[in-house]
């Protein structure tokens, strides 16, 4: 039985909660036994379709180099702020004295993420009983043109997936940077996590381990500029900016005054 948030005089519960193997780690309302809620869940948090659709033009505004993403502590020394985004296509996006870096999942760094082969064709097992169109005994399994694009998904996820956890491991470089990404205005990495389990895991990621062939092909570039996303996305997506930033009054009026000033 799951753990309650309050006990019975309606305090806060601060015992830990056990964690569930029935859920996504780290997300309890994602159930593993839900194949398709799973998957698309995974595929809206992780996979970038804005970029990937124009990644073959992406060296018109960016060092086609996946290895051109300076560590945390370096962020600093070139005077830029760490703004957290759950949004994928915001990963390594700067501007100005700005970066946005997505936090890595807690479900990325469970082994029971990966020894259960949650991106595998054979997940959930057949004896799922999820109503989606998960594979197992469900629709999919009966309908070729659903499992050809369940695996289509699947390759997106993975694809994505290794591509975020080799960024971290040029972001994460020493244990400095590890301590910046601990840092309770950040928890780009969970607390929970030491440097030298964490080292060792994300060795396993770098760009000697992971190519470019096994990874979204965004992640075959690093820090993209936003000044340049925006400007090509008129004629590359159709439309108005690739993401839009809402201006401080302040940045406004300075065009305008200080010449006088």
């Amino acid at each position: 039985m799951e753990q309650c948030l309050f006990d019975e005089a309606g305090q806060p519960n601060t015992q830990p909660t056990e964690p569930n193997e029935n859920h996504l780690p780290g997300y309890p309302r994602v159930p593993l036994h839900d194949g398709s809620k799973l998957l698309n869940f995974l595929e809206r948090h992780l996979f970038s379709s804005d970029l990937d659709q124009i990644a073959d033009k992406l060296w018109w505004m960016s060092k086609q180099d996946s290895k051109n993403i300076s560590p945390l502590h370096r962020q600093y020394v070139k005077s830029r702020r760490i703004i957290l985004t759950e949004d994928p296509k915001l990963h390594l996006v700067w501007i100005k004295d700005r970066i946005f870096i997505k936090p890595l999942p807690e479900y990325l760094l469970s082994p029971s993420f990966w020894t259960a082969d949650v991106l595998g064709p054979s997940f959930p097992p057949a004896t799922s009983t999820g109503t989606g169109t998960g594979t197992g005994t469900g629709t999919a399994s009966r309908n070729p043109a659903s499992a050809s694009s369940r695996t289509a998904q699947r390759t997106r996820i993975r694809q994505s997936a290794l591509g975020l956890l080799r960024s971290y491991s040029h972001l994460i470089q020493h244990h400095s940077d590890f301590r910046i990404a601990q840092s309770p205005s950040l928890l780009l990495v969970p607390p929970e996590i030491n440097w030298p389990t964490f080292d060792a895991f994300i060795a396993r990621f770098d760009a000697d381990a992971v190519p470019d062939a096994d990874v979204s092909p965004r992640y075959a570039y690093g820090e993209i500029r936003l000044t340049r996303l925006n400007f090509y996305a008129k004629f590359l997506s159709r439309s108005w900016y690739f993401h839009r930033l809402v201006p401080q009054y302040e940045d406004y009026f300075a065009r305008f005054y200080a010449p006088v000033l």
